[in-house]
Order: C-alpha cells, then structure tokens, then sequence
C-alpha cells in the first residue's frame, strides 16, 4: 500500500531540528511519495548488499580515482554543451541507479524517479537555508558538476561562490555556467593549495565528496584551520553515529569499509574540540541514504584557534 506524501514533520525527526517555512514548502513540492517493501523485497535488498560486499571487484576510493571523476564530470559537460540540456545537464548519472533506497533505517521503494536526489537537494535547502542565506562567500570543495552551487544561488542571489574539484573537467563545466556568477578552481583535498586563501567570514561545505578520501583528510582539515572559515559544512557518510547492533546500520559501516569511504572524520573532530583546536555546532544523522550506504550525516564545526 502506498503512504501518503512525507510531511515536513517526518523530516523534523529525522533531522532532530525544526525546519523553515521554505524548507516545509520544498517537501511539499518534492511530493515524497514511496511504496513500503514486502518480507521478499526486503531480503532482496539485503542480499543484494551482502552479495556486494563479498564480491572481489568492488572500486575502492582514493587518489586513484581523479581519472574516473574527471571522465564523469566530462559527460556532464557533453550534455550541456552539445546536448543542449540547460542546468539538468549538471545532474550527476549516479543518481536513482537502484529501485530502493534507505529512510529512517529501513528499505522503501520511491514512487518517483527523482527521489534520491530530492532528498539529498532537501537536506542541502535545509543548511542553505539555515546557514548561507546571507553569508557573503561560500565555497563549496569536491564540487564535481557545480549542480549545488547552482541551486545554492537561488536561495542566496548576492554571495561570491566558488567550486573547487580535482578534475579538470569540472572547470570546463563552470566556463560554460559562468553567467551564474560562480567562480572556479582546481583543487586536491589531497594536497590542498595553501596559495589559494579562504576570505574572511566564509562558509565552506562538502556533499559527499570526503567521501572519497577515505582516512586522508588530515591536510584539509589543517588547510581549514589556517584558512579559519565561519563554518565548515558537512554532507558525508559519517559511520560513528551508525548503530553497529542495527541491520542497516551494519551493512552501511561494512559498505564504507569496503569502498574506503570515509573513515574516523567526527573522531578526529571530537578530539580536536577536546583539545580546544574547533568547536562543533552538529553532528546529526538525517536518516537518508541510497541502497548500500546511510551516506547523508552532517557535521558542522568552526575553529577556535
């Protein structure tokens, strides 16, 4: 049987924050409607994870990767250049590749193909609206295609943004979008550019893009601190606030594990706000994910020293 649409209430427990006018209006635009799964489905999704995670051909993440991200982007570019498919050119092709995703710990089915990333454009509406309506410089690292940035600049038309990726690509991609006013430049979470210097006062964020680094994030968050930005912005797959004796929660942790996706981030947060180096304002589960990962947490922090 189908549910009815979510309600911005369902998201106020998820989130565990009260939510804006503007943020229950785009869950009611995004009609998130989805089918609940039978005993049969479920275990299917749940072979389907186990299946994965013993196989021996799984893409592992990492510094080897910048070839298959700059090649992924480029058919970005194709699709806005040549296709002529104006801003949804700029969705990623990674988006609604299963039937089933993950809400509030369990599989459902979405009745719409946008669902997947509806939600992730929902959590985004919420922290752009709470957090960068009126900041003056936002830069967002592992920007790939530019698509938040876009969105991003409706809910904040006067902001200086900028997106940083490692792949060449992706600056390709902002040449053609450079009526939206949004900067550019190339950068390696890897080895961040210490010539490239954060303005005061600014917001920088990440949508699963540390995803990809997998326990080498020591280097960004250093080249943070030197910068001293406002805030620092969070979308990532965050395994400490996972509940390993959870089913779903399990196959998510062990799922991180075996794609080398971020690892260990909040603690080494955590023990730098012990230290007095950063203090952390969030770390909050959304209870959002795709078929193999609870890969939406936020983490929102701000250095002290």
């Amino acid at each position: 049987m189908k549910t009815p649409c979510m309600i911005p209430d369902d998201f106020i427990k998820s989130f565990g924050h009260d939510i804006s006018e503007f943020v229950q209006d785009k869950i009611r635009g995004y009609a998130f409607r989805y089918d609940e799964l039978s005993e049969e489905e479920h275990d299917g999704c749940v072979l389907q994870v186990v299946k994965t995670l013993l196989a021996n051909d799984i893409i592992r993440a990492g510094e080897h990767r910048v070839v298959d991200w700059n090649s992924g982007w480029a058919c970005n570019l194709e699709k806005l250049a040549e296709w002529n498919m104006g801003i949804d050119g700029l969705v990623p092709d990674y988006y609604n590749k299963y039937p089933y995703l993950r809400w509030q710990q369990r599989f459902i089915k979405p009745c719409s193909h946008d669902f997947e990333r509806n939600m992730l454009y929902l959590i985004m509406d919420w922290l752009s609206d709470k957090y960068m309506r009126d900041a003056e410089y936002i830069y967002e690292f592992g920007c790939g295609t530019g698509h938040h940035l876009e969105r991003l600049r409706h809910i904040n038309p006067n902001a200086s943004l900028c997106g940083l990726d490692w792949a060449e690509s992706t600056q390709k991609i902002f040449s053609v979008l450079s009526s939206l006013g949004i900067t550019s430049r190339q950068f390696d979470f890897f080895k961040p550019d210490d010539n490239f210097v954060l303005k005061d006062d600014s917001i920088v964020y990440t949508v699963a893009a540390l995803e990809q680094v997998g326990d080498k994030y020591d280097k960004f968050i250093d080249y943070l601190l030197r910068n001293r930005p406002k805030l620092c912005i969070h979308v990532e797959p965050i395994t400490e606030l996972m509940d390993k004796n959870n089913l779903m929660d399990y196959l998510s942790i062990e799922y991180c594990k075996k794609r080398n996706y971020l690892s260990g981030f909040l603690t080494v947060l955590e023990q730098m706000e012990i230290a007095g180096r950063i203090k952390i304002l969030m770390s909050q589960r959304t209870y959002i994910g795709s078929l193999f990962i609870d890969g939406y947490s936020v983490v929102i922090w701000t250095p002290q020293i």
